[in-house]
């Protein structure tokens, strides 16, 4: 891969924002410039919240606080998506004219294999939509909101004298004033009125790894909508403090709703593909079928039958079974993949899996645990003294005071009799919190925790630093008494990697597929998980906003990749929607979870690995069917043409060629259990029409060859035994070649393939002891002759099996 494909880490993302986005962050900026009394004239609000009446008519006017998407099409849209594809209308064009010419017989059979492959691939994705469903009923429905009531408070600042109610989310309008707490998810967009300690974690929005706190401030937006410390967004969870505020967007109007009805590409057809391969076999169709029609029509002068028989011709050149082969290869991949605790939620997911070349990850929650952890300290004291100013506080413990505590086994220090006796509390200002402690001697101690200005984030480390001094008793301790500290150490936090992930990575790098990172987070820490698990630097891309993840989707697009996308945020949605597989894990929020076709219940990432190759298993044998089939009946009808000019009569007729391309593709029903050469699921393959018709045009005349030897020697057999005698070889000769072609090396079919290949070819010999389709016994000469030319067919296939290797450097 040259680095010409990859994107520039720098290049602005703004120019596919949606104008939604634009537009939610427009107003978002004029409301931060109001101050409480501006805004309560502003959204007509009243401190006690909405009545009833009013809820209902801004409810009427907003309309539901639900974000676009969430219930997915109609199961009647998903069933007619299942329709769609080259092979399925081809089908339904010759299944037409199959009623047409009164071939009642051929025009059920193909419509029964219409209907099969198209039920198959239905009920697959139906099951997987019940299994997101049931995902999505596991997040909070109800927000605490004022309600006018007796006792209406004056101010937002006495909220305690409002009644409150519990009411769904979906309910909520702007202008309702919603109470939050520590555990919470934020209901809708609001801004704060009042805020006590408040911290909110909104890493699912902005791919920051810490909680952020927000404060009442005014003044008007500046730079990134989400580092407004006065705004409250959807998608994001309260992890400390408290808080009043009034809803200002709801629904699609929130930011999250915005990213959310961001439209996917119009440009990309995700069955391109399998649609060159379609025309390639159509074409072959469209040439052969009118030949087939002409020299029949004249060599025997009866065109009705020449007409059905020409039609016979273009069903057999048709692998129509390809649609139930493609439905039963997805449905194996995705039943393999669920035992993996792995949803797949449409079926061509399993293709697109083995088609990725390029994976982009989001760093937060993904690559990482989603957990700060102490990775170093200057001394054991450092770590001591950081024990005592992360546990004997009394306000909100952070992230990095729970990794102090977690990495104190035995607190020693606290059995020394140290108590709390006051605290500054940490203001964004100094960017740091202290603690004033007695021991049982007396002895009072400041202990101060908090930012260096030399951080090491430079090295992917986050620092804080540890300052101690003795001081004198008190009453009232204040901000300077911080002054004269003196520095004890440094404390170095991390947010490790998944335990899988290194291992992922290597696997997914094994097999051909790059890992790009994607993620809002700070570059340096993002750098350094990267060289911890084995990321080139110059694949990673920091600071992204949700548009410029979008971009980078669409610019290695672009470059001809493949673009997988694995991220659990709102500020992923848009590069979920862009890219070619979107991945999405368990505990995501629903806008994620709603926009992936794939989603990982488990956090090991090494599930990855084996979707890959579950897609790569099923392209190949997928492949194999498509090759293996228009190969052979390429040759079949090369052979017809020859016999139709040689020959008095019809070398078979209609049905009995409708019944041998029926039997034979039935017996294929069994490849999505075959086994498949390593060099098969060693790289990316995609669909390729062009190698097809090279396949079809040097393997396909391989068996008129034989098949003229035979005609020669049933020449004077007589038209009953003639058709007899070639269904029997024509439905062995393909039976048995599927074991030659399947793989390019010399390896064992699968037993199901074994099976298939015996039961289908002992029925093929048996039906002319049956009289049936106008079949007849043959003599035992022509077994014979049978054996010399079937063998001889496989053995001329495998010499020219090897060349096409040697010359091509592939084979199926």
């Amino acid at each position: 891969m040259t680095s010409a494909a990859w994107p520039s880490p720098t290049r602005s993302g703004s120019s596919v924002m949606s104008r939604m986005t634009h537009a939610v962050a427009a107003t978002l900026t004029e409301l931060s410039a109001m101050d409480a009394d501006t805004l309560v004239r502003h959204l007509g609000v009243s401190p006690a919240g909405l009545t009833t009446l009013e809820r209902n008519a801004r409810l009427a006017r907003h309309g539901r606080n639900r974000v676009a998407g969430a219930d997915g099409p109609h199961w009647t849209v998903r069933l007619l998506r299942c329709l769609r594809g080259p092979f399925v209308g081809l089908l339904l064009g010759l299944d037409l004219v199959l009623a047409l010419t009164a071939n009642t017989a051929g025009a059920i059979t193909v419509g029964v294999m219409v209907l099969v492959s198209v039920l198959l691939r239905f009920a697959q994705e139906y099951r997987s939509d019940l299994a997101a469903k049931r995902l999505r009923a596991l997040v909070a429905t109800t927000a605490t909101v004022a309600k006018r009531g007796s006792r209406s408070p004056r101010r937002f600042a006495d909220p305690l004298g409002s009644v409150t109610t519990e009411l769904p989310v979906e309910l909520l309008v702007p202008g309702d004033i919603v109470h939050l707490k520590a555990g919470d998810l934020v209901p809708a967009d609001c801004r704060l009125l009042v805020a006590t300690d408040l911290v909110v974690e909104q890493a699912t929005l902005s791919g920051e790894s810490l909680p952020v706190r927000k404060t009442v401030t005014t003044g008007r937006i500046a730079g990134n909508v989400l580092d407004s410390p006065v705004f409250c967004f959807l998608g994001s969870t309260v992890v400390g403090g408290s808080a009043t505020a009034v809803v200002v967007g709801t629904g699609p109007a929130t930011y999250l709703g915005s990213l959310a009805q961001r439209p996917s590409r119009a440009d990309r057809d995700p069955d391109a593909g399998m649609r060159s391969v379609g025309w390639t076999l159509i074409r072959f169709t469209l040439v052969l079928a009118p030949i087939v029609l002409v020299v029949s029509g004249l060599t025997h002068g009866d065109w009705s039958e020449a007409a059905l028989f020409a039609v016979s011709v273009a069903v057999g050149l048709t692998p129509e079974m390809l649609p139930v082969i493609v439905a039963a290869n997805l449905a194996r991949g995705a039943v393999e993949l669920s035992r993996q605790q792995v949803i797949v939620k449409r079926l061509r997911a399993v293709h697109e899996f083995g088609q990725m070349d390029v994976l982009c990850v989001d760093k937060t929650g993904t690559l990482t645990d989603d957990r700060i952890v102490l990775a170093d300290r200057t001394d054991e004291r450092t770590l001591e003294l950081a024990y005592l100013n992360s546990a004997l506080q009394t306000g909100l413990r952070n992230p990095f005071d729970q990794a102090v505590i977690a990495a104190v086994e035995h607190p020693l220090i606290l059995e020394a009799g140290w108590r709390l006796v006051d605290e500054l509390p940490f203001d964004h200002d100094r960017r740091r919190m202290s603690v004033i402690v007695r021991d049982t001697e007396g002895r009072h101690l400041l202990v101060t925790k908090g930012a260096v200005e030399h951080d090491a984030a430079a090295g992917g480390t986050r620092v804080l630093g540890l300052w101690c001094k003795e001081i004198e008793a008190r009453e009232i301790y204040q901000l300077s008494d911080e002054d004269g500290a003196e520095l004890v150490g440094h404390l170095f936090f991390q947010d490790p990697p998944k335990e899988s992930a290194g291992q992922a990575v290597r696997q997914l790098q094994a097999l051909g597929v790059e890992i790009v990172v994607v993620t809002g987070d700070n570059e340096a820490v993002a750098r350094k998980v990267c060289r911890d698990i084995g990321i080139p630097e110059a694949t990673v891309h920091a600071r992204a906003t949700p548009a410029r993840k979008a971009e980078i989707v669409r610019e290695l697009q672009k470059a001809g990749h493949t673009v997988g996308f694995l991220g659990d945020g709102v500020n992923d949605a848009a590069a979920l929607r862009e890219a070619d597989l979107a991945i999405s894990v368990g505990a995501a929020l629903p806008v994620a979870r709603d926009t992936a076709e794939v989603i990982l219940l488990r956090k090991d990432l090494t599930v990855l690995t084996r979707g890959v190759l579950a897609g790569r298993r099923t392209f190949a044998n997928t492949m194999k069917y498509v090759k293996l089939t228009a190969s052979s009946n390429f040759g079949n009808v090369l052979s017809v043409l020859a016999a139709a000019v040689f020959l008095p009569f019809l070398p078979m007729l209609p049905v009995q060629l409708l019944v041998q391309n029926l039997a034979y593709d039935i017996a294929q029903l069994a490849i999505p259990w075959d086994g498949v050469d390593r060099e098969q699921v060693s790289s990316p393959r995609k669909w390729a029409g062009g190698d097809l018709a090279r396949f079809m045009l040097l393997v396909g005349p391989l068996s008129s060859l034989f098949d003229i030897v035979l005609f020669a020697v049933m020449r004077d057999y007589g038209p009953a035994a003639f058709h007899s005698g070639w269904f029997i070889e024509g439905l062995l000769s393909q039976l048995l070649i599927v074991h030659v072609i399947r793989t390019q090396r010399r390896s064992m079919a699968s037993r199901p393939v074994i099976v298939a290949t015996v039961i289908t070819a002992a029925v093929g010999l048996a039906l002319p002891f049956t009289g049936l389709f106008g079949l007849v016994q043959l003599p035992a000469v022509y077994f014979g002759w049978l054996a010399a030319v079937i063998l001889g067919y496989c053995a001329l296939v495998q010499a020219v099996k090897t060349r096409y290797v040697r010359k091509f450097a592939t084979w199926l």
